[in-house]
């Protein structure tokens, strides 16, 4: 039975074997014919099973690994980020908490009911001259209910509550993007060491063939040893850079498998995306753009009116509180009224005059948050044109980078090429053909690298000006929907 699948390693059929059979007619005759008979449907047996195992044999163990490799694009690597990453789930959660803080305040302005019971039990009972006793055991209860009518603190409260949600959700939504763009860059970490590693084994086949002819023309006396053993030399040298490169794919797949909870032993096979495009945008309107855009300049902007509204807060616990209550208590038995039961209903008016200096305290503090709160915006507005500046360059120095790098690997080509062509009739040394391939490799390197630095580069200048994977980061809201 052999099974058909995709690239992503998923079975799409079972289809068994069919083998042609063939009709062969033999005649038998004479004593012999049943031994003959019986040998013959022995070795047919035997001749299909063994049929059987070489087709399970040769099919089985591929169709397991490809069922093991999990085929991941980018756009899927963002959406398992968005679902699973604990980091956007914390987030997702303070902007619930956050969510409560509003109604918090008002809570302030609600009604409180308070029960007792008292149970009272003398160890004697004591009785006036004519018989009525003074101490007796007695039974009661109570309610209380109080109401404020007026309370200054919940309205600064209540707007330092909503500043709150804001920030959160603004939080929430830089963390999401900044979560992403980890993710871009475990991605193409892993493409480019998958390039990275197909370079080495190119130096590795170029270095053996050198070693071919070095063994060559050493045979036919045109060389001395020593250019065999600098043949060896890099043919070693090759393979540890191969081993390097295949040990650096593996540690990168597993960080990236790491970041998208796949577990570690999950293989994975990442599939190259759509190279970006740099963006026309100046560097003035990118800076412009980050001020608007960046959620974290907005989060610290809306740290000062949180800070202004706590100072608020605490100006007006000064002012004075209305409160009304009512209660209603029941004592057995009757010792002072004619009645087991009475109500009283007071409407008063609190004025804290002193609380032992702390208000006062809370008072300087507050102040001081805002200074601190307004300095950390400034700085803040100031990294971030240093960040866009700095990712802004990054995208123009690789994009220089790479034209060079292209016309470096062309170059070191050729000139490798020419070399080898010159060393098979005599014209050129051992030691410039090594030198020849070490340049070709580390051009090929360094091209493979910076080709994938481009695109991570371009991602982080879009990170940087807060634009980044946009429409994705408004959906990890939906998400918080989902953990309800």
């Amino acid at each position: 039975m052999t099974t058909t699948s995709d690239a992503s390693g998923k079975v799409d059929r079972v289809r068994r074997p069919r083998w042609p059979v063939r009709a062969v007619a033999v005649r038998i005759s004479g004593p012999g014919r049943a031994p003959l008979l019986g040998l013959g449907l022995f070795l047919g047996c035997v001749a299909a099973t063994q049929a059987l195992e070489a087709e399970s044999g040769s099919t089985a163990a591929p169709t397991t690994a490809n069922e093991l490799v999990r085929t991941l694009s980018l756009e899927e690597a963002y959406d398992r980020a968005l679902a699973t990453d604990q980091t956007i789930q914390t987030a997702l959660v303070e902007v619930r908490k956050a969510d409560l803080l509003p109604w918090s305040a008002l809570t302030r302005m609600g009604p409180s009911v308070t029960g007792n019971a008292v149970y009272t039990k003398p160890k004697e009972t004591l009785v006036s001259s004519s018989g009525f006793p003074i101490v007796a055991e007695t039974t009661g209860a109570g309610i209380t209910v109080q109401q404020p009518l007026l309370d200054l603190t919940v309205f600064a409260a209540y707007r330092n509550g909503k500043l709150s949600a804001q920030a959160a959700r603004l939080s929430e939504r830089f963390t999401a993007r900044t979560v992403l763009f980890g993710v871009t860059e475990a991605y193409y970490n892993v493409l480019k060491q998958q390039q990275i590693m197909g370079v080495n084994r190119q130096t590795l086949a170029l270095a053996q063939e050198q070693r071919t002819l070095a063994q060559r023309r050493f045979d036919v006396g045109e060389t001395t040893r020593t250019d065999v053993l600098r043949a060896e030399v890099s043919v070693a040298q090759a393979e540890r850079a191969l081993t390097e490169a295949e040990d650096a794919l593996r540690l990168a797949v597993n960080v990236l498998g790491n970041i998208l909870n796949f577990g570690t032993e999950q293989p994975l096979q990442v599939i190259e995306p759509a190279p970006g495009a740099p963006s026309p945008q100046p560097f003035d309107q990118r800076v412009e753009q980050a001020y608007q855009q960046r959620e974290d300049l907005q989060v610290s902007k809306l740290a000062i009116a949180q800070n202004i509204e706590k100072h608020r807060e605490v100006l007006a616990q000064y002012a004075p509180r209305l409160l009304a209550q009512w209660s209603n208590a029941w004592i057995s038995p009757e010792l002072f009224s004619q009645r087991n039961d009475f109500w009283t209903a007071t409407v008063g008016v609190q004025l804290p005059l002193f609380e032992g200096g702390q208000r006062e305290l809370d008072w300087r503090r507050t102040k001081d948050d805002i200074t601190q709160a307004r300095l950390s915006y400034e700085n803040l507005h100031k990294t971030i044109e240093v960040g866009v500046k700095t990712a802004w360059l990054r995208v123009h120095t690789l994009t220089r980078t790479l034209e060079t790098l292209r016309a470096e690997v062309a170059a070191a080509e050729k000139n490798y090429s020419d070399l080898v062509n010159q060393y098979r009739v005599g014209a050129a040394t051992s030691l410039d053909v090594q030198s020849a391939l070490n340049e070709l490799n580390t051009a090929r390197t360094d091209l493979s690298a910076q080709t994938y630095d481009y695109q991570v580069a371009l991602r982080n200048l879009d990170l940087a000006t807060g634009v980044f994977q946009q429409q994705r980061v408004g959906q990890a809201e939906v998400t918080m929907k989902d953990m309800k």
